[in-house]
């Protein structure tokens, strides 16, 4: 399993961490994968904190098609 590592980006300025073991942390606690899929949802109803997520967790090429897709939907 990949690492992943997301600047949540919100009150408390929370990180959120995936290691290869499939382990997730948040501000270096462990947690389990409902919560950290809750604190993902929370981070990116607010489209700054879902443009930093997507940069965090895709690679450059697949973010740039998410912006890319974003942009012709927005106009």
């Amino acid at each position: 399993m990949e690492n992943i590592k997301v600047n949540l980006h919100k009150k408390g300025a929370r990180l959120l961490k995936r290691d290869t073991e499939g382990q997730w942390l948040l501000d270096s606690k462990e947690i389990g994968q409902e919560q950290a899929v809750s604190e993902l949802v929370e981070a990116v109803q607010d489209l700054g904190g879902w443009c930093q997520v997507a940069k965090d967790v895709l690679d450059n090429d697949d973010f740039d098609m998410v912006q890319e897709s974003y942009n012709y939907h927005e106009e």
